[in-house]
């Protein structure tokens, strides 16, 4: 992120509007002739982006690039059929910029932002993945950069290379933005799921735009106040995309196409005073010259552009009707020659762009695009369990009275006046989301009365219109075993005739259980009526409404939250709790958080008398400078009281790190209510941002609460983590203890590898090069493993390995520790010390393949055993094994077992 200019805002007003350098440049700029009109074209027409609304190319826009350089084309929903004709497309667009000299390819632009009404993802061209409302719902930003990823997978294999997506505005409902396109009311959460999408598009080579930066509130003196812009919610997820070096943004209208004496004293527009000074941000400004932008500006065509890049935006996109387009360049052109556009905004806007453009595109890639490794069709396929994933993670039950959900067999006798009856099901007239394909039904709703049928119901399907419930309606609820009822379309001006239609249906009804489904945003519904149970899907896909069985029938249990705070005030009864709480997450702090953290760990494991911590080993184990970044989420209302903590440790695996996560608590008491995914996802987050770590495992190595999922924790808790995307595995990774004291050594160890020459000893400093040598060629792609040999060097500590020898050469090793020396490890392994303060370990033992399995690993636990008897310890710890065969054989006993995960990649 750049710095900014170095007059940048730092809490007092400016002195004057535009920098040093921009008024030298300024002063210099010399103006443009009509001789230079083909030289004015090229510049001009690469800070322009058209609209393409038809499948092919026809010759408006082949005149505007061959002759008007645009610099992008923007696809919509009608220019994309098939995604190999669009692909041909792009290509043919492409190479009609190359023959005429563009410097650089063209951005061929989508607004993709998944949900319902996104001009790609239908099911048939594209995945259908959820909108930004139900990912708000189901807060699981790993989740999401999965998805993100997918969907711009999908889009490159029809060369798309720019997504202007997402939507950062916070939930407002008189903010202008329809709520189903926005991830809710919490900057925070939003900030995280801006940060997960601009990271997947950035790891597979695709720019994004975010939007829509919103304009600051006018003072009293009618000059825009940005005194306060750091305190106010609705800045806080573009400052952070900025600080996370954002590709571009998009303007909302009231930040380029106001008149001139609307500005700053009428010298900088919100743009340049606010986004390039207040916020130092240096990327591209986006401005849409369509009909919101006219309203607004109370100009259109050419006038409304020559705002626009007087108010400083670097690229527009103009939706003239191509009729107008031509007079709307020629006034566009005439004030460049007018110097009304200075020539050095020009250039620092191109420059901008350049840099974007040299980021992720390439002519050979425009040209000959690379082969994907799998058509749509196929990826389709493949993210289709991804889709139908997210969708169930987030379906959200809002109210459950008299838990008559779910409606599972067992239950159904008493829930149910009649069980084996139907269901009436009221649908609303919904417009199609695409247009009609093969298999899809002309009622979306279909498919919710279809999933209904395949539970074991009967269903009677009656759509309801603006006129409300008509007595066909009011015969079918007398009969019915239970209701359903969908609203739709928040944003309709029928939805109102929803709302009227279900109260209509409420008093109405007898005595059959009500269940209403929200496939929009569920905010009237709150506190409006009474409603025994309310279910919200946000979206109404396929995918949605099959979630939405699954929820009512039992399928699935529902984890998602209203993604928005602000309903109206609620009566005394219905007053809100914790449960909507949204949860900031702040970086643990040991003077802070240290002693909190340990009643956190007590309430949490003190059940438990093998995992017992006191406040000085927590801190041992915590406090890693340079290879730890732990977070913690504080009770509101109680100061300094933890309600989770989240642990992350780095490890160097091979040239790269891998990411630990290592422990992750939440106080019994608070459980459900998105602390552990608010944790989850901020872990992820900092290791998804970190430029050296590609992988992620659950558990960690050096340091180590544990390897992996005690076998004790509950098995609500495992799933929680497979829900997160973790894969469990069936392999476990075992923790064991020998009483010293009680141990004999066998008669038959030593003897027979005494007569292949095998011998054991403590390592000397003449062999300790050796060693790590023996360690380097066998060991080191165990993380972690040849560098604790490496520090017994540093604490003076070589004596603590254990070496197997065979005719004088390394063929064996195990590390040795105890609580009095200064190995590592003694530090890194806590539970010796919890056992007792004579308790030793066994780490990191290991032999050379050729003689594995001829009884050297035996008799190299025995050589240990020996050498921690002889130190005084009457107990033996051996963390991290995956065989335990030899071990029991020697006497250990289980005393830790864990489920292993596989690495995920970051």
């Amino acid at each position: 992120m750049s710095n900014g200019p170095s007059n940048a805002y730092n809490g007092r007003w400016y002195d004057s509007p535009e920098s040093t350098s921009q008024k030298r440049a300024w002063a210099q700029d010399a103006p443009y002739t009509r001789e230079n009109r083909d030289s004015i074209r090229r510049l001009v027409g690469q800070m322009l982006m058209i609209p393409l609304d038809s499948p092919t190319i026809d010759a408006y826009v082949t005149n505007m690039i061959k002759n008007h350089y645009v610099g992008g084309v923007l696809l919509s929903r009608r220019s994309m059929r098939h995604s190999v004709e669009v692909r041909g497309l792009v290509e043919d667009l492409q190479q009609a910029a190359r023959e005429v000299g563009y410097p650089h390819p063209l951005f061929i632009a989508i607004e993709q932002e998944n949900g319902m009404f996104a001009p790609f993802g239908n099911g048939s061209l594209g995945t259908q993945f959820p909108g930004a409302l139900a990912v708000g719902a189901y807060r699981s930003v790993e989740i999401l950069f999965d998805i993100a990823k997918a969907s711009a997978t999908e889009l490159q294999t029809m060369s798309i290379n720019l997504n202007l997506a997402p939507v950062l505005n916070l939930d407002d409902p008189n903010g202008g933005v329809m709520t189903s396109r926005t991830f809710g009311d919490d900057p925070v959460n939003v900030s995280r799921c801006a940060s997960a999408i601009t990271d997947a598009h950035r790891s597979r080579g695709m720019a994004c735009f975010v939007k829509h930066f919103p304009a600051p509130r006018q003072g009293t003196s009618g000059i825009l106040e940005t005194r306060t812009l750091t305190t106010e919610p609705k800045y806080a997820p573009f400052r952070k995309a900025f600080e996370n070096g954002v590709d571009g943004v998009f303007l909302e209208p009231t930040m380029w196409a106001i008149p001139t004496e609307q500005t700053f004293e009428g010298k900088d527009s919100p743009a340049q005073n606010l986004i390039r000074k207040h916020f130092g941000y240096e990327g591209v400004l986006v401005g849409s010259c369509d009909r919101a932008s006219e309203k607004v500006a109370g100009v259109y065509g050419g006038e409304l552009c020559i705002r626009g890049f007087i108010n400083g935006c670097d690229m527009l996109i103009i939706c003239e009707h191509p009729s107008d387009i031509l007079d709307t360049l020629e006034e566009i052109y005439t004030a460049v020659e007018m110097r009304r556009i200075s020539k050095a905004a020009i250039e620092q806007s191109l420059e901008r762009i350049r840099r974007v453009k040299e980021r992720y595109l390439s002519w050979g890639a425009a040209i000959n695009p690379p082969a994907m490794q799998l058509t749509l069709p196929s990826l389709m396929r493949h993210h289709r369990e991804l889709a139908y994933r997210a969708y169930e993670m987030a379906v959200t039950i809002v109210r459950n009275e008299q838990n008559i959900l779910p409606l599972s067999k067992p239950r159904r006798s008493t829930v149910l006046r009649q069980p084996t009856g139907y269901c009436a099901l009221f649908t609303p007239i919904a417009p199609p989301r695409y247009p009609p394909h093969e298999g899809t039904p002309p009622d979306p709703f279909e498919f919710l009365g279809k999933a209904i049928n395949a539970r074991g119901f009967a269903v009677n399907h009656s759509p309801y219109t603006h006129e409300g419930m008509t007595e066909t309606h009011f015969a079918l609820v007398k009969r019915a075993s239970f209701i359903v009822f969908v609203c739709a379309l928040d944003t309709d001006p029928e939805y109102p005739a929803q709302i009227a239609a279900l109260k209509m249906l409420t008093k109405v009804r007898l005595e059959q259980p009500l269940i209403v489904v929200a496939a929009c945003s569920p905010r009237e519904l709150l506190w409006d009526m009474y409603l025994e149970v309310l279910i919200c899907t946000y979206e109404y896909t396929r995918e949605a409404l099959d979630a939405a069985a699954s929820a009512i029938f039992g399928d699935i249990t529902p984890t998602g939250v209203i993604p928005f705070k602000r309903y109206k005030a609620p009566p005394l009864s219905q007053t809100p709790t914790r449960d909507m709480q949204r949860w900031e997450v702040h970086q643990w702090e040991k003077r802070r958080d240290l002693y909190a953290s340990a009643d956190l760990w007590k309430k949490c494991l003190g059940w438990s008398p093998k995992w017992q911590l006191d406040a000085s080993t927590l801190s041992n184990l915590l406090d890693r400078p340079g290879h730890s970044r732990h977070f913690v989420v504080k009770d509101p209302l109680a100061h300094g009281k933890i309600l989770g903590l989240c642990a992350t440790y780095t490890i160097r695996a091979g040239r790269n790190l891998v990411g630990s996560l290592a422990i992750l608590m939440v106080d019994p008491e608070f459980r459900n209510r998105g602390i552990g995914l608010a944790l989850h996802d901020e872990a992820f987050q900092y290791m998804r941002a970190h430029p050296e770590i590609d992988n992620a495992q659950l558990g960690s190595i050096f340091p180590r609460f544990f390897p992996g999922l005690p076998e004790e924790m509950p098995p609500g808790d495992q799933e929680w983590f497979v829900r997160r995307g973790w894969m469990m595995e069936d392999t476990y990774i075992f923790d064991l203890y020998l009483d010293i004291d009680k141990w004999r050594q066998p008669e038959d160890v030593f003897g027979p590898l005494s007569n292949q020459g095998i011998t054991f000893g403590a390592c000397s400093p003449a062999v300790f090069e050796d060693l790590i040598q023996f360690e380097d060629k066998h060991f080191s792609t165990y993380p972690g493993w040849v560098e604790k040999y490496r520090a017994l060097k540093d604490t003076d500590d070589i004596a603590d390995a254990v070496l197997a020898f065979s005719n004088n050469s390394i063929v064996g090793a195990a590390l040795v520790f105890s609580g009095v020396g200064n190995n590592q490890i003694s530090r890194d392994i806590p539970w010796p010390r919890v056992i007792g303060d004579r308790v030793g370990g066994l780490a990191c033992v290991g032999m050379g393949p050729e003689y594995r399995g001829r009884g050297v690993g035996a008799g190299l636990v025995c050589a240990a055993l020996l050498e921690l008897k002889n130190r005084g310890l009457a107990g033996c710890f051996v963390d991290w094994s995956t065989d335990r065969q030899v071990y029991e054989s020697l006497g250990f006993e289980t005393y830790g077992k864990y489920r292993t995960t596989a690495w995920r990649k970051v």
